[in-house]
């Protein structure tokens, strides 16, 4: 029931930031240019259709006492596990109705009157929660911890978070599969588990990058095993773009001029720029090319503050699944952000994956509401205590 003590544990704040993205996106994507060369203006109108179906799904969210996820986990998990396989049996060439693949990825479904729906991009949402309540289980259950207990902490982690890392990844989607790893290893980090372990997973994480780095300069054919020919593509831009300007690097230069003709601050979009996915996975070298550095650096501010409340969230509620959950959304987002922008500026290589709030995207723009719903929700239930 609704009273004063409720309402008043809302986060206005992050629902105003929430405000300024949906403005920023729909400015963004109505500049962005398509194929034709015209501004994308019935994608942005559709972008804010979703925001407002979003934003009621969050509210309704907001209302609901997310404790209860503990006991409805395995359902959405199922429901996420069962759309990847689907997609999965239909690479292997089972007719699966509706599956779409574009863009070189079996990622999608096509739902008449809808859309495409990307079951990935709720898979990581299920995985937080499956995750949170799988460490919150566990360290209920055993109070008194020592390395076996914390041994089989990771090994039931392990057991949650990799099957649908591996379908995500065998799709392929090289980039939400990396946001999965870093929501396992952001959860994994606050579980508890002790520091020694932590810095040998962390190591172990470092050793397998210096692994790959020496792999891709002297040992091709064991890249040849993980990478498709499209991802390997992807890093041969992100090297040496200019070398590829005419094929796969075209994208990452168009970016990086869109950004520079931005300068200090503009207000338009230099149209004689053609970028492809201008309005998707590209959106921020709109943002760049459209506001300049000014509105640049208001967006990466903007995710600083969101990221800011929901791990200001995740520090006052006094229920450590909550708290689980909230991190894991932050590992989600603070990934998502630093890839993707970090893509359209040559810092990381191109990969398939959205800006948060920003991209033209229904499946993208719900999970991330859905996100948002749930930290309200975690901050409606945490209780306020006199010495706390």
């Amino acid at each position: 029931m609704l009273n004063r003590d409720s309402l008043a544990k809302i986060d206005y704040t992050l629902f105003f930031i929430i405000f300024l993205f949906a403005c920023i996106s729909y400015l963004s994507i109505s500049m962005a240019p398509l194929k034709s060369g015209a501004p994308a203006l019935s994608m942005a109108h559709r972008q804010i259709a979703w925001y407002i179906v979003s934003i009621f799904i969050a509210i309704g969210i907001m209302f609901f006492d997310y404790d209860r996820l503990k006991r409805m986990h395995w359902i959405f998990y199922g429901i996420g596990m069962t759309l990847l396989l689907g997609l999965t049996f239909a690479q292997l060439g089972v007719p699966i109705p509706m599956v779409d693949k574009s863009h070189g990825a079996m990622s999608w479904y096509a739902l008449p009157g809808i859309g495409q729906l990307q079951p990935s991009e709720f898979m990581k949402l299920f995985m937080i929660v499956s995750i949170a309540t799988t460490i919150d289980k566990h360290n209920e259950e055993y109070s008194i911890r020592g390395l076996r207990e914390d041994m089989l902490l990771l090994g039931k982690i392990a057991l949650v978070s990799f099957p649908p890392f591996m379908l995500v990844f065998a799709q392929p989607d090289l980039g939400t599969a990396l946001v999965m790893f870093s929501i396992i290893v952001s959860m994994t980090s606050v579980s508890g588990i002790n520091w020694k372990l932590i810095l040998g997973i962390f190591a172990s994480i470092i050793c397998g990058l210096a692994f790959f780095a020496i792999s891709w300069f002297h040992f091709p054919e064991i890249i040849n095993i993980f990478l498709k020919s499209h991802q390997k593509d992807r890093f041969l831009a992100w090297q040496d773009p200019q070398r590829y300007s005419s094929d796969v690097g075209y994208q990452l230069i168009q970016s990086l001029k869109s950004i520079g003709s931005g300068e200090f601050f503009n207000y338009r979009f230099n149209s004689s720029i053609t970028l492809p996915e201008s309005y998707n996975d590209f959106i921020f070298a709109v943002i760049g090319g459209s506001f300049g550095f000014i509105g640049a650096v208001t967006v990466i501010l903007l995710f600083f503050l969101f990221v800011s409340r929901v791990i200001k969230a995740a520090v006052e509620t006094h229920d450590p699944f909550g708290s689980y959950i909230c991190t894991g959304i932050v590992g989600m987002v603070m990934f998502q952000v630093f890839e993707n922008i970090g893509m359209t500026i040559q810092v990381m290589p191109v990969t398939g994956i959205t800006l948060p709030f920003l991209s033209y995207g229904g499946s993208s723009l719900l999970a991330s509401m859905i996100c948002v719903g749930i930290v309200q929700s975690v901050r409606m239930q945490t209780q306020k205590f006199m010495f706390s």
